[in-house]
């Protein structure tokens, strides 16, 4: 099974409004509430994907218990803590006419000690059946930032493979538990190491820095222009023809959960980028963040090109 970590979910509302302005009364054409936050994209990728999942984090309040039951509904095991806060929500207001985007974040309930401690607790029981955890987001106000370093170091301890995708401080102290796999892009890199990372040979040695310090599959996410990852073979660059776009929101989530599942299935490492390469880019021919299609991940698998480059 998988099991993915969302620490700070949310209720994603979307508002399609014709020539949003402001100040100004606005009713919009359609509204569309999920359940979002970074794991749960993943979550919902890998379930689409055959995958048996399992969603774990913090919910509370009347927020919480509408993601929950959305969770269960996709058919994702449910295993998240509840808290005395409310889970936040996030508007997006999406003007089709002008194609521009509108987001306000709130930032999430603060959680307590009390309800920190409860959640490691539980987390350690949860691992019996989990073969990858994934680790995705940021951390709602009231954990501290080794937080994800204490998650990684309890999942080694049980053996279990650990993707970290986050950044700033949580960035730079889950990383010194060691997960299996990091995927920072240029920008976030650049908080936990003090190269050039704007040439291709910088990004090599950025490359070899991790694996020296232990990831064992550090990747440098590059967009569009897919991505560089330190495998047991070598350094390799995969890419992928270029197609049409609809949404990139939720692609690095989905090609975390293209990765997760190359794991689960024991795919070789360059079959499991394939396969995260694959799931990246399905998910940017749909609207819906979070959202792939079996068959097209298929085709596009077989579409990615890769390249040795140290």
């Amino acid at each position: 099974m998988i099991l993915t970590i969302t620490m700070n979910p949310a209720i994603d509302k979307v508002y399609i409004i014709d020539n949003y302005k402001l100040g100004e009364v606005h009713r919009p054409i359609k509204m569309v509430a999920s359940a979002g936050g970074k794991g749960l994209n993943v979550a919902k990728v890998a379930k689409t994907m055959g995958e048996k999942v399992a969603a774990t984090g913090l919910l509370g309040g009347s927020n919480g218990d509408f993601i929950n039951n959305k969770v269960k509904e996709l058919g994702i095991e449910s295993r998240f803590n509840k808290v005395s806060g409310e889970t936040r929500i996030c508007v997006n207001v999406s003007d089709t006419v002008n194609q521009i985007s509108t987001e306000i974040l709130e930032a999430g309930p603060v959680v307590s000690e009390y309800e920190v401690d409860k959640f490691i607790k539980a987390y350690e029981n949860m691992l019996s059946d989990v073969k990858v955890v994934t680790i995705s987001g940021s951390l709602p106000k009231g954990i501290s930032n080794d937080f994800y370093k204490v998650l990684i170091d309890i999942a080694k301890k049980h053996d279990k493979k650990v993707i970290l995708d986050t950044s700033s401080k949580a960035f730079i102290e889950g990383i010194k538990a060691i997960p299996y796999m990091v995927k920072p892009n240029t920008d976030e890199i650049k908080q936990v190491y003090n190269g050039d990372v704007s040439t291709l040979e910088g990004l090599v040695k950025a490359i070899e820095h991790f694996k020296k310090i232990g990831v064992e599959v550090p990747v440098i996410s590059l967009g569009k222009d897919g991505c560089i990852a330190g495998l047991d073979e070598g350094i390799y660059r995969f890419t992928i023809p270029p197609a049409r776009v609809i949404n990139t929101v939720g692609s690095g989530d989905s090609f975390i959960a293209g990765c997760a599942i190359g794991l689960e299935r024991e795919m070789s490492q360059i079959d499991m980028m394939r396969m995260g390469m694959a799931c990246g880019t399905a998910n940017t021919q749909f609207a819906q963040t979070g959202y792939v299609e079996k068959e097209l991940v298929d085709l596009y698998f077989g579409q990615v090109e890769v390249a040795e480059i140290g």
